[in-house]
């Protein structure tokens, strides 16, 4: 990569973009995708009413057949039982491997780059970094508390937290004792998050298991999770990520693949009206190379692995692909070469 690259990718971060995470990001902490959660899912949902078994067997014939979890969710209509079921065995499934992930973070057998990025947004800005996620799991938690920040996510911050809007007014010239503060806007719902029966939200961090009488808030894959989004906080959420998006300079994605239809048609229209834009992923998705470089957009770099130790680079700065002698793809090296 030329100096001149380099420095523009430079000035891009040190703009302070909107970072957005998706599924790619929580892989090196073995997060489960979604071709493993189909899996659990699979093998672990028992039912016993002949309607909820019938519709259940079917969705795991399309999932067999697919092995592609939201497409075979989206195609076989499930009872109420089932979603309910599928809800609690992705919350399952998702929370044991986080709390995995946790300890090894805290025992410092992960790297976490998140952290590092953070920490240099959070002290070239007004100390307030904003984090669009799609991903259920904690670790952008976790990465901003390792940074000492305060962390707002529609949430109150107690033991028992209550959804509120008026929080995001806080201001970091207001707070004491943070480095400053994370927006962390998660479109899809948290493992920390649970609704009463009553439909009440509530926030229970790093919970082993689902409280008695509460359903985790997550937004799962299929036709349910465009009925739960129309409820709080996603209604709060999306119109927060909305306003973060169009209020942007620019935008550094990790592991997201652009195939989410909520927030996702106003960040398009923000790079094709010329917002910087920067991607890393092990292997970019056809939907992001559609949706930046068959759209002409006119200022983004988009990275991906060509090969062992070595990195496909899509740019607006340059006529064709370049390859690249190292790991920058990656998260970890790309905080590396970039920042540090």
């Amino acid at each position: 990569m030329t100096e001149d690259l380099l420095a523009l990718i430079q000035k891009w971060i040190n703009n302070v973009p909107t970072v957005i995470l998706g599924s790619g990001a929580s892989v090196p902490y073995k997060i489960p995708g979604m071709y493993d959660l189909g899996n659990y899912i699979k093998q672990n949902c028992e039912f016993h009413e002949d309607k909820d078994l019938t519709t259940f067997n079917a969705f795991v014939e399309k999932f067999d057949e697919t092995e592609d979890l939201e497409a075979s969710l989206l195609e076989v209509k499930v009872t109420k039982n089932v979603v309910d079921a599928i809800v609690s065995k992705t919350w399952e499934c998702i929370n044991n491997a986080d709390l995995k992930a946790y300890d090894k973070i805290i025992t410092s057998e992960y790297k976490l780059p998140l952290k590092d990025l953070l920490s240099h947004l959070i002290s070239t800005s007004d100390h307030k970094v904003s984090v669009i996620t799609t991903n259920y799991d904690r670790i952008v938690e976790y990465a901003s508390s390792e940074i000492n920040a305060y962390i707002n996510n529609t949430f109150t911050q107690n033991y028992i937290g209550k959804s509120t809007t008026n929080i995001s007014r806080i201001l970091p010239a207001n707070l004491y004792g943070y480095s400053g503060i994370v927006e962390i806007l998660k479109v899809h719902g948290s493992l920390d998050w649970f609704k009463s029966g009553e439909d009440i939200k509530y926030q229970f961090p790093l919970r082993k298991t689902i409280p008695q009488g509460f359903m985790p808030s997550i937004v799962t894959p299929g036709v349910s999770k465009y009925e739960e989004t129309h409820m709080e906080p996603y209604r709060t959420i999306f119109s927060k990520a909305d306003l973060v998006i169009e209020s942007s300079k620019s935008f550094f994605c990790v592991g997201y693949g652009f195939n989410d239809s909520h927030f996702q048609p106003k960040l398009i229209d923000q790079i094709k009206n010329g917002k910087p834009i920067i991607v890393l992923a092990r292997t970019l998705t056809e939907k992001t190379k559609q949706s930046i470089v068959d759209n002409n957009c006119k200022n983004y770099f988009l990275l991906e692995r060509a090969g062992d130790n070595q990195t496909r680079i899509y740019s607006s700065k340059l006529e064709e692909p370049i390859i690249e002698e190292s790991n920058i793809w990656s998260f970890d090296e790309f905080i590396n070469y970039v920042i540090k």
